[in-house]
């Protein structure tokens, strides 16, 4: 065991690119998928009722201290989505342990006992937002109304489209059943057993035929 673990180590330090995507895939893993499903999981807490030995009032704290926690996340997670989008080719380039880095800051970012995305979002996020606050708000409810003002002005072309889309998907069902359908429903076992039945039925035809000629010659 001790042997894997120090060729690993080794590969992660000399190779970093032949592990690049285990971190990828744990990065996905970490900085989405858990975070959703916990997400998932505090928006439904207070509908149901508190653990087996717990405070209603405590679970409730609790609840809210969860989904305070996971909203700073998300946010921090966006702007660093952004920040990578806009960096990404260069940081590959330039750090070839950027995808481990990037794993470890995620992990940073939702340990209980750091709670990064709480510290970046309390000290750096919220005096720096603050100022601009107004300013953000006015551009955001700008766009919102071109939005709106540009799907009412294109809601026919828009729902046609849509129609449509749902026309050719439904045709596109249709075709793929059809053509996973066998030309002859039958099966082989179906098949040979009709041909038997085919054949006794010649016999039969056949072994009433000669009856009646040997009764006619007789």
């Amino acid at each position: 065991m001790d042997g894997v673990v120090t060729r690993v180590g080794l590969q992660l330090l000399l190779e970093p690119a032949s592990t690049a995507w285990i971190a990828r895939g744990a990065c996905v893993a970490t900085g989405a998928v858990y975070p959703a499903y916990a997400t998932y999981k505090a928006v439904l807490a207070p509908k149901r009722p508190p653990p087996p030995g717990r405070n209603a009032a405590a679970a409730g704290l609790e609840a809210e201290g969860a989904r305070e926690a996971l909203l700073k996340y998300w946010t921090v997670y966006g702007l660093a989505c952004l920040a990578e989008r806009l960096l990404e080719q260069h940081l590959d380039r330039a750090f070839p342990y950027y995808p481990h880095a990037k794993l470890a800051f995620l992990l940073w970012l939702q340990l209980h006992n750091s709670h990064g995305a709480v510290l970046l979002f309390d000290r750096y996020l919220v005096p720096r937002l603050s100022r601009y606050e107004r300013k953000l708000d006015t551009v955001l409810e700008v766009g919102a109304q071109l939005a709106e003002m540009f799907y009412s002005t294109y809601a026919g072309p828009i729902g046609y489209l849509q129609r449509a889309l749902g026309t050719a998907m439904a045709q596109l069902a249709a075709l793929l059943k059809w053509l996973a359908t066998p030309d002859d429903p039958s099966g082989p076992e179906q098949q040979q057993q009709q041909q038997q039945q085919q054949q006794q039925q010649g016999s039969g035809v056949a072994g009433l035929g000669t009856t009646l000629r040997r009764r006619g010659e007789g």
